[in-house]
């Protein structure tokens, strides 16, 4: 996927679309370990409000806006709005880190990890590992892969969209989310003064 034009190499090239698989393998994996976990819980409370819906549609937009910002139907002004060439390698390196933050994210939830917003009669408040320090650590990762994604293909318009598209709509899950788990877990709030939300000691 993507014009190898726009990478240093072939092997470059390469490299990004293994790291595309990559993370759409990753997505595909969560959904069905979810999916199989989730079944079997009982739920007490489920109040997503369309927020799993809007974070699917923020995956494929920002994998289209990065890919449609550097194709020849871009208008010229935003397609030769680029960053430097060694930028593919700081994105391809983003991706990979942010592919596995996630996914060490999922697997330390085990089944508290859903991509609806609920809650289970057994599930419990997860605080060490990442959530030590981060309390959504695999929208950090999902943010992060995204973002590595569009800085890879080294469109400034693309990154910009990216950015703000994943932090407003992962912003409105966390709200949902956290709303939720304050009602359930009367730890939450002492929880919330301890850690960052997204990024240690920026957000």
């Amino acid at each position: 996927m993507g014009d190898m034009t726009k990478f240093n190499s072939a092997i470059e090239y390469y490299i990004f679309n293994v790291l595309l698989m990559c993370l759409l393998i990753s997505e595909i994996f969560i959904f069905f370990y979810t999916r199989s976990k989730q079944n079997r819980t009982e739920k007490i409370d489920t109040r997503d409000l369309g927020t799993k819906w809007l974070l699917y549609l923020n995956f494929v937009f920002c994998l289209i806006i990065s890919f449609l910002c550097i194709s020849q139907k871009a208008p010229f002004c935003i397609r030769e709005l680029t960053l430097p060439a060694y930028f593919a390698k700081i994105g391809m390196l983003i991706t990979a880190v942010g592919i596995c933050i996630r996914i060490k994210a999922v697997l330390t939830l085990k089944k508290a990890f859903t991509l609806n917003v609920q809650i289970s009669k057994e599930q419990q408040l997860i605080t060490n590992g990442m959530y030590k320090f981060v309390r959504h650590p695999a929208y950090t990762g999902s943010i992060l892969s995204l973002l590595g994604v569009s800085i890879a293909l080294k469109n400034i318009p693309a990154i910009l969209i990216v950015a703000i598209c994943s932090f407003v709509c992962y912003q409105i899950r966390i709200n949902v989310e956290e709303a939720v788990l304050q009602k359930y877990f009367k730890e939450y709030n002492l929880y919330k003064e301890k850690t960052y939300k997204l990024f240690p000691y920026i957000y």
